[in-house]
């Protein structure tokens, strides 16, 4: 059985939590901005306007989580910008699978099913770049 985090951990990792929430927000909203210009003015089907989005956005996230997190000594900046985009990639992944789930079987609008999509995702995005692409001490 794993052992539970203790206050004093999670009291430490929570003002970072707060950043990522706050740079997760705005790198969401470049997301939904991209996706809906490429989805709803560029008439891109779904699929390949969330994947162009979300590249726009892994960037934008990257250089706003340099800020936030530090590096791991010894990585350097390509390997991390690598690890986020492949975490990212994942975290696209379940974007996408929330996306067609959501369109595709559930009938909702494509902008709300992108929304539901990024929310999903980013938990895990969180999770990965505190604990395994930078450094959380």
């Amino acid at each position: 059985m794993s052992k539970l985090p203790s206050v004093n951990t999670v009291k430490a990792l929570l003002p970072k939590f707060i950043q990522y929430f706050f740079v997760g927000l705005f790198c969401a909203i470049v997301n939904w901005c991209a996706f809906y210009v490429f989805n709803y003015r560029l008439q891109i089907s779904y699929l390949p306007a969330a994947i162009a989005a979300f590249f726009i956005s892994a960037t934008v996230n990257f250089f706003l989580c340099k800020i936030i997190f530090k590096s791991k000594k010894g990585r350097k900046r390509i390997t991390e910008y690598v690890m986020v985009v492949m975490v990212g990639a994942i975290g696209l992944s379940i974007d996408l699978g929330v996306m067609t789930l959501c369109i595709e079987f559930l009938g909702f609008p494509n902008m709300f099913a992108k929304i539901t999509g990024t929310g999903v995702a980013f938990i895990f995005n969180y999770i990965s770049k505190q604990f395994y692409i930078f450094s959380h001490k």
